[in-house]
């Protein structure tokens, strides 16, 4: 019988580089850990870098096996982070 769990969450800070200019996904990266919300522009290329904190939310399964997988099951935003509206 495989082994669920259903509880896991990793806190991960996803960046977003845009040229505004060119109109432009320029990159986007996702790295564990804590990141402040914050959007920094720069006037000389044009770049708005935007940086996002989240939780992801997964389901680990190992099975008899001992073969593993996770499936993604949530991505929100941290509580802290969430503006009333």
């Amino acid at each position: 019988m495989p082994c669920v769990r259903k509880d896991l969450q990793q806190p991960v800070c996803l960046t977003i580089v845009y040229n505004l200019s060119t109109g432009s996904l320029i990159s986007s990266s996702v790295k564990c850990g804590r990141c402040t919300r914050s959007t920094k522009y720069n006037s000389e290329t044009k770049n708005l870098t935007i940086k996002v904190p989240l939780i992801v939310e997964g389901i680990l399964t190992i099975n008899d096996n001992f073969q593993a997988s996770c499936v993604t099951a949530n991505i929100t935003l941290p509580k802290n982070n969430r503006q009333n509206k």
